[in-house]
């Protein structure tokens, strides 16, 4: 420190020819105890200090007494840029201070020297004080930290760990003041490996440790530079992603529960059997993306079902859902109703123009139903429309843009087509980045009777009935072919809730070729002798309800084919005396 920093600067000066008067309104004035004295050539030539006026006035001075008669003219003087630890052994009263050029530019006195010290030591205490609160605020912020950090010096020594350190270390060692190398940590060379990089570079650096167990870290290492610029400490934080991980899975595992849920509150997506489980959570996984999926299977099988279960579980789910029959539409007709036209494009168009099914589709998912049957010429057409998500009308010159997702469905083997050249390759697998294969119903079959109780209660709500089919009628169900899958199911019940003249449908009410799987021995019950009806009622139930049990394995579906309840049927058997535990 030096001289200047702690004097008095520019103090206000005397005229030797000024009285004591004048000495005293200056001291009123700038609250000092001394003044240097001037003369004409504004040199310094004495100093008045406010103790030798009032010696003055002691031995008869009076206020009109001229200040060069009671002056000090023994001066100390001292360079500006003089360090303080030069003069603080030397007796000193008040010292003046001059510059380079040898003018006065300060006065520095006992008193003044004592004051500036006290407001400096003052100051330093609140500064300390300040700092020491920042400390342990900085502390507290760093030991809330959830991640570990551990705090290295230039040379390799560890200065300070949080608390979070030890949990990602896995036991309470303390490693302050030693070297890094002798860390216990899982992920310590991964560690040193970040120190070294950013000793090297001077810059934040990052490295993923990977151990057992699923463990995942990342290690952060951040430099520390002093006012020098000097990279002084390596500040390194180790986040543990184990955890998040798990719970990202787990959030991902709970989202796709919540969907299964969902779909199957669905009134037309009605299944029991794995094959179809399986089916709808690969329909599950691909709705939070917008890839093309080609749906294949049968025809009646419910494909369409499918792509509106990929819609419905969608970012899209508010976006419009069109489906489009490739091959119901005449192939003259099927260009202007996917891509649209502008008005005056053909005759018998629309005077207005009219937007194509793809256009209507903007913001939503478009279904290409029976896309096998798509002629050669519009694939091309389509092909550019998927690739660039843009269409023209017919007749227009000005693009659409698209926003859509692209969904198909088939009955046929695209693969064949594509061999034979009926369907071009690049479009197959263009909607073939992703593929849903939906089973015949036949491959289902414990989903037929679910099927056709679900058909039966839409038709009897429809015409306001209440017709029953009896336990031989679903067995002959279960055991048909269907050929026709859910669509030739779907139409059955409705033809046989119509037909039937009683309200519960009998085997004889089928049509002919489910005679084929009839038996020519009709069911009979042999009677040795003759019991009362309650007991042969119990009797016969306690038989169905054994064969039942024992060849589906499952109270809920030995009940369906029972015609009764699941909780009835337990009811039953615990009745009769018939234990099984579901």
């Amino acid at each position: 420190m030096k001289v200047k920093q702690i004097m008095l600067e520019n103090p206000r000066t005397l005229h030797y020819s000024q009285t004591i008067r004048d000495a005293c309104h200056l001291y009123r004035q700038t609250k000092v105890n001394c003044a240097p004295i001037v003369n004409d050539q504004n040199t310094v030539v004495g100093i008045l200090t406010v103790f030798r006026l009032l010696e003055a006035i002691e031995e008869g001075a009076t206020f009109a007494t001229t200040v060069d008669q009671i002056m000090e003219k023994h001066l100390q003087i001292i360079d500006e840029n003089t360090a303080f630890h030069d003069i603080r052994e030397q007796t000193m009263d008040r010292l003046l201070i001059y510059n380079n050029e040898q003018k006065l530019t300060g006065v520095l006195t006992r008193i003044d020297l004592i004051n500036k010290v006290h407001g400096a030591l003052m100051n330093s205490e609140d500064r300390l004080a300040e700092a020491h609160e920042i400390n342990k605020e900085l502390r507290s912020v760093i030991e809330a930290s959830y991640d570990g950090i551990i705090v290295v010096d230039s040379q390799g020594s560890v200065q300070m760990v949080n608390k979070s350190f030890f949990r990602v270390q896995g036991s309470d060692h303390d490693p302050m003041g030693g070297p890094i190398e002798q860390l216990t940590i899982v992920c310590r060379e991964s560690l040193i490996q970040v120190y070294q990089r950013v000793m090297a570079e001077g810059k934040v650096m990052f490295e993923r440790y990977t151990g057992k167990h699923l463990t995942e870290l990342v290690i952060t290492g951040s430099p520390v530079f002093d006012e020098l610029d000097e990279l002084v400490r390596v500040v390194i934080s180790i986040r543990d992603l184990t955890q998040l991980n798990q719970l990202k899975l787990q959030t991902e595992q709970y989202s796709h529960e919540l969907k299964s849920l969902r779909v199957k509150e669905q009134k037309d997506l009605i299944y029991h059997s794995a094959a179809m489980e399986r089916v709808v959570n690969e329909a599950l996984r691909v709705s939070g993306v917008d890839s093309t999926v080609l749906i294949v299977g049968e025809s009646g099988v419910g494909k369409e079902v499918i792509a509106k279960t990929i819609h419905q579980n969608s970012p899209r789910v508010e976006g419009p859902f069109i489906q489009i029959n490739s091959g119901a539409i005449p192939e003259n007709l099927l260009e202007s109703e996917l891509f649209g036209y502008e008005r005056g494009s053909f005759t018998g168009a629309n005077k207005e123009g009219k937007p194509g099914m793809m256009e209507l589709a903007n913001g939503g998912t478009l279904l290409l139903d029976e896309v096998g049957d798509m002629p050669l010429n519009l694939q091309v057409k389509l092909l550019r429309a998927i690739q660039e998500q843009e269409i023209y009308r017919i007749g227009g010159r000005v693009p659409i843009k698209l926003n859509i997702r692209i969904l198909s469905a088939t009955n046929k083997n695209l693969e064949k087509l594509v061999k034979e050249r009926k369907f071009r390759e690049d479009l197959f697998y263009r909607l073939n980045v992703v593929s849903i294969k939906v089973p015949a119903l036949r491959e289902r079959k414990s989903d037929i009777l679910p099927l056709a109780k679900h058909f039966l209660n839409k038709v009897n709500e429809r015409y306001k009935m209440r017709k029953y089919f009896s336990y031989e009628v679903y067995k002959f169900l279960e055991e048909h072919n269907w050929p026709g899958n859910i669509r030739e199911l779907a139409n059955l019940v409705e033809r046989l809730v119509i037909m039937s003249e009683q309200d519960t449908i009998f085997p004889d009410q089928l049509p002919e070729e489910f005679s084929v799987n009839q038996s020519s021995t009709p069911l009979r019950v042999t009677v040795d002798q003759i019991v009362p009806l309650k007991e042969a009622r119990d009797i016969v139930e306690t038989e169905l309800i054994i064969k039942a049990l024992k060849e589906y394995n499952s109270l809920r579906r030995a009940g369906e084919v029972l015609g009764v309840a699941h909780s009835t049927l337990l009811r039953k058997a615990r009745g009769l005396g018939i234990s099984y535990a579901d």
